[in-house]
């Protein structure tokens, strides 16, 4: 009789530990998939950052403007120079240069000169006077093509960042990536100067201007 029982089908508990062992299986795919997928989105945004600086810089020294990045934690937007205002405006004319939003769990960090700076959680409300005041863009792009020199970290809920874009007093600017939040040492992905003639290519790339 238990025999036949049995051939009729599971039994409660065989189906608990078939329900249990399912979930357990689907919770490690979802979780390595967004620790896989958090590293890439943060890729995705520090090149991207990169990207859209270096065009803005381009455009600069073409057009003979004066831009700017204001970087909150979690957001940053492009700047233009109103000279007739004596502000810098949000530029709302070029898609390029739309606001940006960081997916959910990255947060930037930047320093300027061996500084930190304390970043707004948000943008500033660039119809009001005193926004202008208090919140100043904190990367500017100058007209000749100079791009002050900074350090901006792209983190994931606070851990130490793996990537970061970086602006060098020679005016190189760079993304660079460390392979695991304990090691110290950055490794060069793509540069907009030419590296030395010594310099391994296996690593790194040239962006041409």
């Amino acid at each position: 009789m238990r025999a036949r029982a049995r051939d009729n089908g599971f039994t409660l508990l065989e189906l608990l530990v078939v329900i249990v062992i399912i979930g357990v299986m689907v919770s490690m795919v979802t979780l390595s998939f967004g620790v896989l997928g958090g590293d890439r989105e943060a890729e995705e945004e520090t090149q991207r950052f990169w990207a859209v600086l270096r065009q803005a810089r381009e455009e600069a020294e073409l057009q003979g403007l004066d831009l700017a990045i204001f970087v909150g934690t979690g957001e940053y937007e492009f700047l233009r120079f109103d000279t007739r205002r004596n502000e810098w405006q949000p530029v709302v004319d070029d898609q390029l240069y739309a606001q940006r939003t960081l997916p959910e769990g990255l947060r930037f960090r930047l320093w300027m000169e061996g500084r930190e700076i304390v970043l707004k959680h948000g943008l500033p409300d660039r119809s009001k006077k005193d926004e202008h005041e208090k919140w100043p863009p904190q990367v500017t792009v100058l007209s000749s093509g100079d791009v002050v020199p900074f350090e901006l970290q792209l983190e994931r809920d606070a851990a130490p960042a793996l990537f970061r874009v970086t602006s060098l007093a020679d005016g190189d600017l760079r993304v660079e990536q460390r392979k695991s939040k304990d090691e110290p040492d950055w490794t060069l992905l793509v540069q907009t100067k030419p590296p030395p003639e010594d310099q391994s290519k296996e690593h790194l790339s040239y962006a041409r201007k």
